[in-house]
């Protein structure tokens, strides 16, 4: 008579399980939906992680969509989780990266739903603020990127000594000099340079620069704007 409760019990217990797992994919589900954004700004640096120093992986264009999954805060600093953008509707590319989401403007649901061809997503708590004009010009210091690029201007830049060698193994005395020692960087050489960059912003930023990544970032964005 025991055998019957011991299988009433076990099969208690395996739908309380289902129904654990059930909710706990759920959960995970939710955390994971879309708020479709679109890119305000000139261009839109993505970083691998969510800080200010982190590496660059991709440069978004003014008015591409967006789907952010998730939200984080480092210091003093709002950061949004970008899974993927989308060129057209039904056509997704991954991202995988963090963003500023003061740059990006929250689509209403019929926008979405047309930019995307999804559902309409539920509307998010708050929309994001408008962001303030994004051109950078090549007297303006850097806003963001590791040290020297933060807080100096391309002019700047373009005068300073390189953080890396351009060639890897190169003695100190040979590369750790002004950069107008080697080259005429000029105010429209550095235009061509950064227009050659937005071309490509991908593949840009796989390569070495003597002032990193951050630093051919701006030149893109720079030249986006025009080189103003």
């Amino acid at each position: 008579m025991r055998i019957p409760s011991i299988a009433l019990c076990l099969a208690i217990s395996l739908a309380a399980g289902s129904s654990v797992a059930f909710w706990g994919w759920t959960a995970r589900a939710q955390d994971q939906a879309c708020r479709y954004y679109k890119v305000q700004a000139g261009s839109l640096n993505i970083s691998k992680e969510p800080r200010g120093d982190a590496v660059f992986i991709d440069v978004l264009d003014s008015g591409e969509v967006v789907c952010v999954t998730r939200t984080e805060k480092a210091g003093d600093r709002d950061w949004v989780y970008i899974a993927q953008k989308y060129p057209k509707p039904n056509e997704h590319v991954a991202v995988e990266g963090w963003t500023n989401p003061r740059l990006l403007q929250e689509m209403s649901p019929a926008e979405a739903a047309a930019a995307t061809g999804a559902p309409p997503p539920a509307p998010a708590p708050a929309a994001a603020a408008a962001p303030a004009d994004d051109t950078l010009r090549f007297t303006q210091p850097i806003p963001e990127g590791p040290f020297p690029v933060q807080g100096q201007s391309i002019e700047q830049l373009a005068r300073g000594i390189p953080q890396f060698p351009p060639i890897e193994g190169l003695p100190e005395e040979v590369w750790k000099k002004s950069c107008q020692s080697c080259h005429q960087w000029d105010r429209q050489a550095l235009c061509e340079q950064g227009a050659s960059y937005a071309k490509n912003p991908r593949s840009a930023l796989r390569h070495p620069h003597p002032y990193g990544g951050a630093y051919k970032a701006a030149l893109m964005r720079w030249a986006k704007s025009g080189c103003q």
